[in-house]
């Protein structure tokens, strides 16, 4: 059980006892001081979880020790045993924190329901203690994968033999990889989140994809197509390349081109079709010969 230690602190010894005694008999275990001072030591070393304590004491009353256990420890529960019509020190004992009040003489009734609801509030506590933890890890746990996969598309992106270019709604580049900026000429710290569409290709090409975004609206399927390109002032290449137009809720928020060099692969091509040829050419001679 939760909540199971009780520190009883009065001055009036049988008063003390009794106490202890009913509420040992109902399962707690219970330590106690005679006043406020003493009463601090007791908490200091056994740390109960639960404060009944009367406000008229000798060397320290119950208020200064409400005030000082909530200076310990601000969620103690602390219960003020008052007397009748003591509505001034009832009024200082709720600004210090006080959970609740019972009158003298105290009845083992009125003690048990004070005892159950600072049970029920150190409960309620504690289970949204467990849950702001739990809560705490998963996010931490969520950030913690969202950012994995993050840097996972990122080496995949930057470390990719296609050349990869991505812009937002707006037109703006936000994806710019390494090959993208070999095949373009130009660094990825003065195109990346500065440099649109309209700045990186021709009018042509960038009028091409911009239309190819509206026409991509209903196609699930990249489709690769082949075409000459030529960046500002670069030279051309012969590519490959697809359009993936993203959308998200119905809305555009983006197109992604793919761009595969197709330059060296074909120049390989021709030099191969060239010594077939020429080995054909020296089969024929020899027949001859």
């Amino acid at each position: 059980m939760i909540a199971n230690k009780i520190l009883i602190v009065d001055d009036e010894g049988p008063i003390v006892r009794l106490l202890a005694m009913s509420l040992r008999s109902d399962g707690y275990e219970v330590v106690t001081a005679g006043n406020g001072q003493e009463a601090l030591t007791v908490f200091e070393k056994e740390d109960p979880d639960i404060v009944v304590t009367d406000i008229k004491m000798p060397v320290m009353d119950g208020l200064e020790l409400l005030r000082r256990i909530k200076e310990m420890d601000g969620e103690k529960e602390v219960i003020i045993v008052t007397g009748h019509g003591d509505i001034d020190s009832t009024i200082l004992a709720l600004q210090y924190g006080a959970s609740d009040f019972i009158n003298k003489p105290v009845r083992d009734e009125a003690l048990a329901i004070a005892l159950e609801r600072a049970k029920t509030k150190i409960h309620i506590r504690k289970q949204l203690e467990d849950y702001t933890k739990n809560l705490e890890e998963k996010v931490a746990q969520a950030t913690q994968e969202i950012q994995r996969k993050a840097n996972f598309q990122r080496l995949l992106i930057h470390s990719s033999h296609d050349a990869i270019v991505a812009f937002d709604k707006d037109w703006k580049i936000v994806v710019y990889n390494p090959e993208a900026a070999r095949i373009f000429n130009a660094p990825a710290r003065d195109v990346r989140n500065k440099m649109t569409i309209d700045d990186l290709y021709d009018p042509e090409l960038a009028a091409l994809f911009k239309t190819e975004a509206k026409q991509e609206q209903c196609s699930l399927e990249m489709r690769w197509r082949e075409m000459v390109l030529t960046p500002h002032q670069g030279k051309e290449y012969l590519v490959r390349y697809a359009v993936n137009v993203l959308y998200e809720k119905g809305k555009f928020v983006g197109i992604v081109n793919f761009f595969q060099d197709l330059t060296e692969m074909k120049r390989l091509e021709k030099d191969l079709l060239q010594s077939e040829r020429l080995a054909a050419v020296g089969q024929t001679v020899s027949g001859l010969a």
